[in-house]
């Protein structure tokens, strides 16, 4: 088991990514960094953030009947094994969903298109990842994937971890290296350890 970086499991991971350990195998969080949305008695929620899709986010609106204001070629992200069609919006902007819930500071979650305005559409100046799908974890699961080892915990809009404008701004392919860089975690470090746990998504 990896050495602890004094996240009490017992508590709340909401607002916290979770960084996969290299001996993680299971090939839908290899690697992944998940932003966890809810977490709580009954489970939790969460988005990865890491796992970058070919499809263009202006394919998916142009689908949804919605205009897309951002780089022409941005693209999805899958966001976990379950419900891979269902769309979430990371942004920092409440400028075309007022409605949208706050994660932190300048970090907001559209979790439905239904009440967003055909003229008004998605983007714009603000900043963003759109996902699809997500990561859920049944009572008590990801508690126990924590004393494991399967996880490193990293704090989201605090003095300490990543800022809301890091997860919208840094490449797919720096996250996982970037955000234990962040608490000062080699990932060199987490290599040989055992008593690793493998996730498995709630259906």
């Amino acid at each position: 088991m990896h050495e602890s970086n004094d996240i009490d499991v017992t508590t709340s991971l909401t607002r916290h990514l979770l960084c996969a350990v290299p001996q993680l195998s299971d090939p839908n969080f290899v690697r992944s960094v998940v932003l966890v949305v809810e977490h709580n008695e009954e489970g939790a929620f969460g988005l990865v953030l890491n796992n970058s899709l070919p499809t263009r986010i202006a394919e998916v609106t142009e689908s949804l009947g919605l205009e897309w204001h951002g780089p022409a070629d941005q693209t999805v992200r899958l966001g976990g094994p379950v419900e891979p069609v269902r769309g979430f919006v990371l942004h920092d902007s409440l400028d075309w969903d007022p409605l949208a819930e706050p994660i932190c500071e300048d970090l907001f979650l559209t979790a439905t298109l239904d009440a967003i305005s055909p003229d008004v559409g998605i983007g714009g100046e603000g900043r963003l990842l759109f996902t699809l799908g997500y990561a859920g974890w049944g009572e008590g699961q990801i508690e126990a994937e924590m004393i494991s080892g399967s996880w490193v915990a990293v704090p989201v809009g605090g003095h300490v971890g990543v800022s809301a404008r890091w997860i919208l701004e840094t490449p797919a392919e720096s996250m996982w290296s970037g955000a234990l860089a962040a608490i000062g975690i080699d990932p060199a470090r987490l290599v040989g350890h055992r008593g690793i746990g493998e996730p498995a998504a709630k259906a």
